[in-house]
């Protein structure tokens, strides 16, 4: 059974429940006004009405079923998730895509974490996995403006590219694999984790998007795909945009300044 159908059959007995609950503070609060005031005629008698409210409170807690659910199935690769969630962004006209098990809701990635019975988005983790509930966070993301700094990427993506260019001993200025780019920026350990090869690829469309081409040195960006890739076997990293159209990547170059 789906998750939105499970959380719906507990809606009702929750909603009872509070109810009941309601209505019994409400019966110890005239209780405790009579007590407070004096009004010994009422006190009695709203003791037993207390007394009832409370009955009616345990049974309305006793009616609430046990939520027998596997977060950790329904979150993995092969379970209902991506599914419900498809859905729900087709209902509420959400632009969502999934490429190898990642969610791409532009501006933003979505990658479910079932050990945690959470889902992150982009590095924050969030325990809200009802389908519907995600899918409006994520509209409402989509509706904001990218958080992308680009003017500060270039200058990173080239420190990485002289590093890599020093590395291999190179003289000339090339095309490199973006890959092995990425690689020099996360030669810490555990930094692939915080900042993985997604992130990155996103960072290098946001650039390529952007309009920015030069460094602050004057040095000029260019981004081959295709035809650089086959000559020298670059990995191709893929990024879907707001449109789901899939831009790919795969090697990066920068001209010194008059050449």
């Amino acid at each position: 059974m789906a998750l939105t159908d499970i959380l719906s059959t507990h809606e009702k007995p929750i909603r009872e429940w509070l109810d009941a609950a309601k209505k019994h503070v409400g019966a110890v609060q005239k209780l405790q006004k009579a007590v407070e005031l004096g009004t010994v005629r009422d006190i009695e008698k709203l003791r037993l009405a207390a007394q009832a409210s409370a009955e009616t409170l345990v049974e309305k807690a006793s009616a609430c079923p046990e939520l027998d659910f596997d977060a950790v199935a329904y979150l993995q690769s092969d379970g209902e998730f991506l599914d419900e969630l498809l859905a729900e962004a087709q209902r509420i006209g959400l632009t969502v895509y999934e490429r190898e098990g990642t969610i791409f809701s532009y501006p933003v990635l979505v990658r479910r974490e079932p050990d945690l019975a959470a889902v992150r988005i982009d590095k924050a983790l969030h325990f809200t996995i009802r389908p519907s509930v995600l899918a409006a966070a994520l509209k409402k993301i989509q509706a904001r403006e990218a958080k992308a700094r680009p003017e500060r990427f270039i200058e990173t993506l080239f420190s990485a590219y002289e590093l890599l260019r020093a590395k291999d001993g190179l003289a000339s200025w090339i095309d490199l694999p973006l890959s092995q780019v990425y690689d020099i920026l996360t030669l810490l350990p555990g930094s692939e984790k915080e900042y993985t090869l997604l992130d990155f690829t996103r960072d290098v469309y946001f650039l390529d998007t952007s309009g920015i081409t030069e460094t602050k040195k004057g040095y000029e960006l260019s981004l081959p795909a295709s035809t650089a890739s086959r000559e020298r076997k670059a990995k191709l990293l893929p990024f879907v945009d707001r449109q789901g159209r899939e831009k790919l990547y795969a090697t990066v170059k920068f001209t010194p300044p008059g050449d």
